[in-house]
């Protein structure tokens, strides 16, 4: 099993779409992993924005049937 970095941290989501449309805007808590869950439409590429603790991650993330479903690798800066 992985275990994340960010333990039960508060952290604000952003998830935009190619079309600008904002899909979800709000704080998540990572869970007991140090992980949390998005649950995106199928078919579409997002740009996702995480903040917490003076830090931030940008990332563009797909939901292609071909897509990764488990992103491991965004890094706070």
């Amino acid at each position: 099993s992985c275990q994340g970095e960010l333990a039960e941290k508060k952290l604000k989501v952003k998830v935009v779409s190619t079309e600008g449309r904002i899909i979800m805007n709000e704080t998540v808590q990572t869970l007991k992993n140090g992980f949390f869950e998005l649950w995106l439409p199928k078919n579409h590429r997002f740009e996702l924005t995480v903040l917490g603790m003076n830090r931030e991650a940008n990332s563009v993330i797909e939901t292609f049937s071909d897509s990764n479903t488990c992103i491991t690798n965004l890094r706070m800066k």
